[in-house]
């Protein structure tokens, strides 16, 4: 019973991972998601007896051991993107957070990157200025705009006095 149910979750693991890229804990909701999925396929691969969690951690450190998840790479793309969709670097931890990865993770990512560029936020802040065309508000609509948008207030300083 136990082997169905491995073999079950692994496949719906591939299946889902074939759809959208995911970290690990996504993978995990996922997967916690279709066992409590009540149809009677389910409860017979899914005895009570079987430690569910147990078989969920199982299922991820496979797809870890087969490099199936490799968070590190999908957090570096989804930095990249967040940062051509120019988000701030406030906003850009949020969407990170909210898409699955460690707090941990995405600190030491981003500290990384403003490490190799300190200057990151503001090249940012200044591509933003130019694309969405605000050069016509005032300074003071424009500070509430860029603030409402998460920018720091240091990058929006910079801006305004260059």
């Amino acid at each position: 019973m136990k082997k169905k149910a491995d073999e079950y979750l692994y496949n719906e693991a591939i299946k889902y991972l074939g759809k959208y890229p995911a970290t690990k804990k996504k993978i995990t909701e996922h997967l916690k998601k279709k066992i409590r999925n009540k149809k009677i396929y389910q409860m017979t691969i899914f005895p009570d007896d079987i430690d569910k969690d147990e078989l969920v951690n199982n299922i991820i450190i496979k797809l870890d051991k087969f490099k199936i998840i490799n968070e590190a790479l999908y957090l570096e793309s989804m930095f990249n993107y967040y940062t051509r969709s120019l988000f701030s670097i406030r906003k850009i931890k949020n969407k990170l957070y909210q898409k699955g990865f460690d707090k941990n993770d995405i600190d030491e990512h981003i500290s990384i990157q403003l490490q190799k560029n300190p200057k990151l936020e503001i090249e940012i802040l200044k591509e933003y200025f130019s694309k969405k065309n605000i050069e016509h508000l005032g300074s003071d609509e424009l500070k509430k705009k860029l603030f409402q948008m998460s920018f720091s207030e240091d990058a929006i300083y910079n801006l305004i006095k260059e």
